[in-house]
């Protein structure tokens, strides 16, 4: 009976939620990324404040390395850049894949060792033709750094080495460093169904999904800050010169 009850409960939510992604696909696939990206985030925040736009370059290839403590994080990302040559890096997620427009400025990279290197070539071939790619070095959900700075920080240490070789092999490509905070509601995160899973990332995990369901959760303002570009240069350590900057990125209130 209890297992019914719930059933009932949860479907109309998850229906919901379904419906938000096509309506974000069509968006993404029918307007650009640019107009789509921000008609998504209109729709699913308080608003986007932009610090360091300047930094971005215009043109040339670019290679934009931010924090991921996900929900709208990319598409707010899209709409603080302003290019329409990005594509965006993410796991193999059957949901994402499902996107049918959006997906077709996906960068797929799956579990799979071949099909990594083919997804590390294709990313490589992107940047060598001077386009811009979005990629999350933390290979997962990261907790938002307006809930959990100190978290935030210490998950830099787990940071793939990937962006150290992608600038060596795409050379002429400016390294971008942005911190992305405000995505994960703080009275979502304070809700009691969020307080009782068990970890701060089970518990942001639970107040993004009830953000994505229940509209009085989405008043919080994105914010994203654009670090210093960080161009390749002999004897320079590209991993270590952008985890630092994103540390002091995060860092900052």
């Amino acid at each position: 009976m209890r297992v019914e009850v719930v059933r009932r409960l949860i479907g109309p939510i998850a229906d919901h939620v379904a419906g938000r992604f096509v309506a974000y696909d069509g968006a993404l696939g029918e307007a650009g990324l640019n107009r789509g990206s921000a008609w998504i985030v209109d729709d699913a925040t308080g608003g986007l404040v932009v610090e360091g736009r300047e930094r971005v370059p215009a043109q040339g290839p670019l290679l934009v390395v931010a924090n991921h403590p996900g929900l709208s994080d990319a598409v707010a990302l899209l709409a603080a850049l302003g290019r329409d040559d990005a594509w965006v890096v993410t796991a193999n997620y059957p949901f994402l894949r499902a996107m049918r427009l959006a997906s077709r400025r996906f960068l797929f990279v799956s579990d799979d060792r071949s099909d990594r290197l083919s997804a590390f070539r294709r990313i490589v071939s992107r940047l060598r033709g001077g386009e811009t790619v979005l990629v999350f070095p933390a290979g997962g959900i990261e907790l938002d750094p307006d809930l959990a700075r100190d978290a935030a920080v210490a998950s830099l240490a787990t940071w793939s080495r990937s962006i150290e070789l992608l600038s060596r092999l795409a050379q002429d490509t400016v390294v971008v460093p942005a911190a992305i905070r405000g995505v994960v509601s703080r009275s979502a995160f304070d809700h009691p169904l969020a307080r009782r899973r068990d970890g701060l990332k089970e518990r942001q995990r639970m107040a993004a999904l009830l953000q994505l369901a229940l509209t009085g959760y989405r008043g919080n303002r994105v914010r994203i800050t654009f670090g210093v570009p960080i161009a390749p240069r002999v004897g320079c350590d590209m991993h270590a010169a952008t985890v630092d900057a994103m540390r002091a990125l995060i860092g900052a209130a």
